[in-house]
């Protein structure tokens, strides 16, 4: 039975979506191709119609899902730019977010990963990251495109970072209270909020 493009397209979608998440809650390496296959409910066979190998899933994920927490800032003025970033960090420094990998941001999640891709994989993060900084940098303060851009850097690795540590504590205060430091302290550059 031939399949459509239509129906080929929005079964290679629904493969990135849950093998994202599968990628995002166990790494790289903590899957195997069967593994991706199965949290997509394809068989091998047909991961490897849509990917030439498990490195090219991993591209796909980068390309599609990295930054997507922040795409809705996109074209908004500055002013509710900063009031919709607002929200974003409220929930991206949040323990659902903590404690649910697979259904959150690529960044903290796959970013090791990446370091140890091939070329190609690191260049569509490359590529997603610039678009990322290009939506966050207009709601930074700065005189420059160039100063915004810089405190764009700043707010992203801070929260990544944070999210990253808050998920290696053990559950409870100490991990909290990264979350909780972070987010007052980007929320004061971005929105002048205490």
């Amino acid at each position: 039975m031939r399949y459509s493009k239509e129906h080929k397209a929005q079964a290679k979608v629904a493969i990135v979506r849950e093998a994202g998440r599968t990628l995002k809650e166990n790494g790289f390496h903590g899957v195997g191709v069967d593994g991706l296959a199965a949290s997509a409910q394809v068989t091998s066979g047909a991961l490897y119609s849509n990917f030439a190998n498990k490195e090219a899933v991993l591209e796909e994920v980068v390309a599609t899902q990295l930054g997507i927490e922040f795409a809705s800032l996109a074209g908004q003025e500055p002013a509710e730019r900063r009031r919709m970033l607002g929200e974003r960090l409220r929930l991206y420094l949040s323990d659902l977010h903590r404690n649910d990998p697979g259904h959150g941001c690529v960044i903290p999640s796959l970013s090791a990963d990446v370091a140890r891709a091939g070329e190609s994989v690191r260049e569509a993060y490359r590529r997603r990251m610039a678009e990322v900084i290009a939506v966050l940098a207009p709601a930074m303060p700065g005189s420059t495109q160039e100063v915004q851009e810089q405190r764009a850097w700043t707010l992203l690795a801070s929260i990544v970072g944070a999210i990253t540590i808050a998920r290696a504590l053990p559950s409870g205060d100490q991990a909290q209270a990264v979350l909780d430091a972070v987010l007052a302290s980007v929320l004061q550059s971005v929105t002048d909020e205490p």
